[in-house]
């Protein structure tokens, strides 16, 4: 007999591994996703989409080195990719199909000339369709208690999960423009991201011939990068 987790559980087990949030989707919210990158192109039988967030230390972004920012970001990646593939196989070990996202690399689209990236399904919007924020005109979700500073996974699951209840909170003012007259490359326009541009100011290398994330003034300069509670 298959045996199941339900979706309290399934947070319950996402926390107690580490991660600071857990809200799920349905895929019945993903009518809009671009072909080649639904959940249904993950798996066929796909019912929800566990969303799984870590947050950013903050005082990351006080540092003067690259360095810093990008080990944190890059151990933060580590960290939620062991949770979603840990708990994909414990779903799996109940009999289901559960397959967990990529929090960052490998991209399955890449247009070299543009420099332009997609994952297996887009994280930040999987992440609105969980509950758990709005898009920045950052291009950030940003989140009502940890602003813009998390780091995101997923699981696509065959189970149909309860589904979160969809965030109804205010992000960004209408009149600011904050992120978007700070970013050195001009990469923002309030709606989306010009990747080339971003990835010619932030991706660098170092003498050593380290790869270094050298800019994060999006999400450093935001009102909301610590949540909407103090944002008024």
């Amino acid at each position: 007999m298959l045996r199941t987790m339900t979706a309290e559980q399934i947070k319950g087990r996402v926390r107690e591994l580490g991660a600071d949030l857990c809200q799920i989707a349905s895929v019945a919210r993903f009518a809009d996703a671009p072909a080649g990158f639904h959940p249904t192109d993950i798996i066929k039988d796909c019912q929800s989409v566990i969303v799984v967030a870590v947050q950013f230390p903050v005082s990351t972004l006080s540092s003067s080195s690259p360095a810093a920012y990008t080990f944190v970001r890059n151990k933060l990646a580590d960290k939620i990719d062991s949770i979603t593939v840990q708990v994909a196989a414990e779903l799996e070990k109940l009999g289901g199909c559960a397959v967990p996202v990529p929090s960052a690399d490998p991209y399955d689209y890449w247009d070299d000339d543009r420099r332009h990236g997609q994952g297996i399904l887009s994280l930040k919007h999987a992440a609105v369709r969980a509950g758990l924020g709005k898009i920045g005109k950052n291009t950030l979700l940003v989140n009502a208690q940890f602003g813009n500073m998390l780091w995101l996974g997923a699981i696509i699951a065959d189970q149909d999960l309860e589904p979160d209840t969809l965030a109804d909170y205010q992000t960004c003012r209408p009149n600011c423009r904050i992120c978007l007259e700070a970013c050195p490359a001009k990469a923002l326009d309030g709606v989306t991201i010009e990747q080339y541009k971003c990835r010619s100011t932030s991706a660098k290398y170092t003498a050593g011939g380290g790869g270094v994330y050298a800019c994060n003034l999006c999400r450093k300069v935001c009102p909301l990068r610590s949540g909407i509670k103090d944002y008024s």
